[in-house]
């Protein structure tokens, strides 16, 4: 009897990137995965993280854990990274927190939170209080609907 498999379906890399990847870029990773998957187009994308001068090995900044309980998005485990080359070349989107991090890195694939939903840079939240940490959550938060509506204009939720 021949079995016939489904095509496998290639998922698309959107990698968000700030410094450390300890705060800003893995909230902003947990609530566009949070935002994708109530819109059940979560399976399209794989949903990542990294910085440009990385605390490798490091984890999510407590503050920025508090920040994700508070909208009621549980963090996933995270382990900071570098942003890599290979990373970069892989990716089918790569959003910024700030205008800085966008001229740092050399793709075609890079917008900043600030281009897509209208607003600002994404203010470093590092050292601030919880209350702090929670507000750039919620702008975040803003800025993943308008990110996950990119993503289905363009169709490539598809």
């Amino acid at each position: 009897m021949k079995t016939t498999s489904k095509p496998k379906t290639v998922k698309k890399n959107v990698i968000f990137v700030c410094t450390g990847n300890t705060c800003r870029s893995p909230m902003a990773e947990n609530i566009l995965r949070h935002v994708l998957k109530a819109r059940g187009i979560a399976s399209a994308y794989n949903v990542k993280s990294a910085g440009l001068a990385a605390s490798v090995g490091s984890d999510m900044s407590p503050n920025a854990k508090y920040a994700l309980a508070r909208l009621g998005i549980k963090p996933r485990k995270h382990t900071a990274r570098q942003l890599t080359e290979k990373a970069v070349k892989g990716a089918y989107l790569i959003v910024c927190m700030t205008e800085r991090h966008k001229l740092a890195i050399n793709s075609p694939v890079v917008k900043t939170v600030a281009e897509i939903c209208g607003g600002v840079d994404v203010p470093d939240p590092y050292g601030g209080s919880p209350e702090v940490y929670l507000k750039t959550a919620e702008y975040l938060l803003y800025a993943a609907d308008d990110i996950a509506d990119l993503l289905e204009k363009e169709n490539l939720c598809k």
